[in-house]
């Protein structure tokens, strides 16, 4: 339909002379054609004031043939205005959202002028500073990192970020390998991983892999003479502003041990406490400890195809039941496990004393499930377990007895809201209490 045509159309519309597929036409081609709908508003407004100036008194028929005339006018207004609710719609859609994830967790994290982050708070494009605390960002590809303050992050896309001074640790799933960690003086591109990224003030940087592994090189160098080192779990490099030499040095995760619980769902630890990263000594038989209790992340977001049998799923103090007494969990339903230790050991002056650590563990998620007795943990290890990891036996906790007020027993409290365990844990050096805790899944 040309130009003359529309024109020949409204003008029919306008003197009542249009016949309904004239007028069928017409709202189609409104409907369809921005320009056309602002011609046809022109041309009714210049309508209606010719006749508002120039009319007569009515006659009775003259009425019945405005009040025609309005209505007919009225159908192709609402067209038209339906149209135009259509078109902006559309056109919203055409514009893309700058949004490229969310922050999902916030530990004390500040921005430089004081203001709280908050729990989901869009994330884009742009820089991010943080005075103190912790924050986790979830991107729209699935990549989770955890920025520990003070520092500075500048966000490119979803799959690429700008570390320019602090803290970052990262896990990276299949969806998002290939994720981008840039610094003053490194390249880190993802191969399906979990690792950590620290930049000093000087720029010197250090990765270490919990997990996986990750390709390095320096910002030094690019193109052909671009060197490349592939870094695997349990190793950590360092590279330097000035050099183009990509350092190897010790492993150690104590710097990450802030920021990596939060990548995985721990909130907050009080007390005597230790969360311990992935690695190649990543077996709780590893890791004796008379100071602290030790928290091992195990299998996430896990459903199990057989009904899970537990210790405890109220809140509540723990107090011991006989196994078939014991509640179960659905089968099917996600779930993140998380060992919690205490392996105490002979050491100093009086070696055979009985060991007594206190803590409190807080997660993101509500805690679904507690097992703590041995036939539970051996049954749930077989399914929350770490493939080939080494796993100390005789561990079951030792709650108080109903009425006994001897000291020396272990306590297990899960808090109201579901989110926190406080625990009291007493063992003899050459023994080990051990607690399984299963969250619910993102």
């Amino acid at each position: 339909m040309n130009d003359r045509d529309l024109k020949d159309l409204i003008d029919q519309s306008l003197n009542e002379t249009i016949g309904e597929d004239d007028l069928r036409a017409l709202e189609q081609r409104l409907i369809e054609d921005p320009v056309s709908r602002l011609y046809y508003l022109k041309s009714t407004n210049l309508h209606a004031s010719l006749r508002h100036r120039f009319s007569v008194k009515p006659n009775p028929g003259n009425v019945l043939s405005f009040i025609n005339h309005f209505f007919t006018i009225r159908r192709v207004l609402l067209a038209v205005a339906a149209s135009l609710v259509l078109f902006f719609g559309i056109f919203s859609l055409w514009i893309p959202s700058r949004s490229v994830g969310e922050v999902a967790q916030v530990v004390g994290a500040y921005r430089d002028n004081g203001v709280a982050y908050e729990i989901g708070e869009a994330v884009e494009p742009g820089s991010i500073f943080i005075s103190r605390g912790l924050l986790r960002l979830d991107f729209s590809n699935g990549a989770r990192v955890t920025l520990e303050g003070p520092a500075e992050l500048e966000v490119f896309k979803e799959s690429r970020i700008v570390l320019r001074r602090g803290l970052v640790t990262a896990t990276i799933p299949e969806s998002a390998v290939g994720f981008v960690v840039d610094t003053i003086s490194a390249h880190v591109v993802d191969l399906g991983t979990s690792f950590g990224v620290s930049v000093r003030e000087n720029g010197q940087t250090k990765v270490c892999v919990f997990d996986g592994e990750v390709e390095v090189s320096s910002s030094k160098t690019s193109g052909v003479s671009k060197l490349t080192q592939l870094v695997r779990e349990g190793e950590a490099v360092r590279t330097k502003v000035d050099s183009s030499v990509i350092d190897s040095v010790s492993y150690e995760t104590a710097q990450f041990e802030n920021a990596w619980p939060v990548n995985y769902g721990v909130l907050q630890t009080t007390g005597s406490m230790r969360f311990v990263s992935p690695g190649p000594n990543f077996h709780p038989g590893n890791y004796e400890d008379n100071e602290h209790i030790v928290v091992f992340p195990e299998k996430r977001d896990f459903k199990a195809s057989e009904s899970i049998r537990v210790d405890m799923i109220d809140p509540g103090e723990y107090e011991k039941s006989h196994y078939d007494e014991k509640p179960t969990l659905v089968p099917n339903r996600a779930m993140t496990s998380y060992l919690l230790q205490l392996d105490a050991y002979p050491e100093g002056k009086n070696p055979n004393r009985r060991r007594s650590v206190r803590g409190q563990i807080t997660f993101a998620n509500p805690i679904v499930g507690v097992v703590t007795e041995d036939r539970l943990l051996n049954q749930s290890e077989v399914v929350f377990g770490i493939p080939g990891a080494d796993y100390p036996s005789a561990r079951t906790i030792e709650p108080r007895p109903e009425g006994d007020q001897r000291p020396g027993f272990d306590k297990l409290i899960l808090t109201a809201d579901r989110h926190s365990l406080i625990l009291e844990l007493r063992e003899n050096p050459g023994h080990l209490d051990q607690v399984r805790v299963l969250v619910e899944a993102d």
